[in-house]
C-alpha cells in the first residue's frame, strides 16, 4: 500500500555546474509554434536542453544555497521503496531518446547530498483509456501517473481532480486550483517511460490539457512543451 509522506525540498538541476532556478512558470516556453493554452497566460521559464544537448553539461546535484534553485519532491512510500516525484517539469526541448541515452528513462544512479537514488521517469500507461480521447486518461490505470496524479489510487493528503481539472478547458482558475498548484501539469507534457502500444516510434506522455490527459509524441522529437519530470527511487 502506498502512502503520501509529504513534500521534501532538496537537490537541483545543474547546467555547466551552475544550479538552475526552479521554474516558477513550469510550462510551454514558446508561443510562436503552439497556441497560448489560454488567453493571458505568461510564457514558461523552464530550462531548455536543445541549445546545449550534451549530458556532460547537465546533472542533478546537491542542494544549493539558494532556495529558489532547490527542487520540490512529492514523497510516496510503500513497504519496499520511497519515490520522490518532482512536482514540475524541469527541462524542455529534451526528447525521450535524449533521456533514454542518459539512462533517465529506465533508471540511472544519481547522488544528491551523499544519498544514492535511481533516477527514472514515471510510468504512464501504454494506450488511451477510451478510443483516442486523451481526456479519458491512460490504460491500464495501474500506472504511476494515473495512480498518483489522476487519483486512481486515492492517497490521503494528495489533491483530487475536480471536474474543472478534467475538462480540458484551461483558464487562470484551473492554473491556480489546488491540483495544478501541487502537480504543475497545465501547459506541460511530461515524458513517461512507457512506449505506446500501437506505434513503434511513439512514447506516452501526460499532462498539458488536463490533469489526467494522455498524449503521444515521437521518441526523438524535442518540443517546447514536452520535458523531463524526474523521479528518484530509494529502496528501504
Amino acid at each position: 500500500m502506498n502512502t503520501f509522506k509529504g513534500i521534501k525540498s532538496f537537490g537541483a538541476l545543474y547546467h555547466d555546474d551552475a544550479p538552475q532556478a526552479r521554474p516558477s512558470r513550469p510550462w510551454v516556453t514558446d508561443f510562436s509554434i503552439l497556441p497560448v493554452p489560454y488567453k493571458g497566460m505568461e510564457l514558461g521559464n523552464v530550462s531548455e536542453f536543445e541549445p546545449a544537448p550534451d549530458w556532460s553539461r547537465w546533472h542533478l546535484g546537491d542542494t544549493p544555497t539558494q532556495p529558489n534553485n532547490t527542487l520540490n519532491w512529492i514523497v510516496i512510500e510503500d513497504s519496499t521503496r520511497r519515490l520522490y516525484i518532482c512536482d514540475r517539469m524541469i527541462l524542455v526541448r529534451v526528447s525521450w531518446q535524449d533521456l533514454f541515452d542518459a539512462g533517465y528513462v529506465e533508471g540511472a544512479e544519481v547522488v544528491i547530498d551523499g544519498i544514492t537514488y535511481t533516477c527514472r521517469l514515471m510510468t504512464g500507461g501504454n494506450d488511451y483509456q477510451v478510443g483516442t480521447d486523451g481526456l479519458s486518461g491512460g490504460h491500464p490505470t495501474d500506472n504511476e501517473w494515473d495512480c498518483f496524479v489522476s487519483g486512481e489510487e486515492p492517497l490521503e493528503g494528495l489533491p483530487t481532480l475536480t471536474p474543472n481539472d478534467r475538462s480540458g478547458v484551461l483558464s487562470d482558475k484551473v492554473l491556480h486550483a489546488p491540483h495544478n498548484q501541487f502537480w504543475n501539469w497545465i501547459g506541460a507534457v511530461s515524458w513517461t517511460s512507457t512506449p505506446y502500444a500501437n506505434r513503434e516510434t511513439a512514447r506516452c506522455c501526460r499532462g498539458y490539457q488536463a490533469g489526467q490527459f494522455f498524449y503521444l509524441n515521437t521518441y526523438d522529437h524535442r518540443h517546447e512543451d514536452i520535458g523531463w519530470r524526474p523521479v528518484l527511487e530509494q529502496l528501504l
